[in-house]
């Protein structure tokens, strides 16, 4: 079974930024994610396992717009997990 996560899409609408995660792999696991925003700030959302266990191959993650924009996403910085394709784990603005 291989893990294979990766970030779809990044999309800024009025109000909020919208990232879409896909689930590409057989081997369910919580995709954690690492938000950096353009004033430097980081938060950390995950997509719990029972996401993809459910069924799912996609999941969206909302942020409200906070003043700063999104200029980064990534799945699992610290690379805990074996995916076995990390150049679709990074979005850069």
């Amino acid at each position: 079974w291989a893990l294979d996560q990766a970030v779809a899409s990044v999309t800024t609408g009025a109000g909020a930024t919208t990232i879409v995660i896909e689930d590409r792999g057989n081997a369910p696991m919580p995709a954690r994610l690492v938000i950096t925003r353009a004033n430097g700030q980081t938060e950390r959302r995950e997509v719990p396992v029972e996401t993809w266990l459910a069924g799912a191959r996609s999941a969206t993650v909302t942020l409200p717009a906070g003043g700063s924009a999104v200029t980064k996403v990534e799945i699992d910085p610290e690379q805990w997990f074996a995916d076995m394709d990390r150049s679709n784990n990074v979005w850069t603005q």
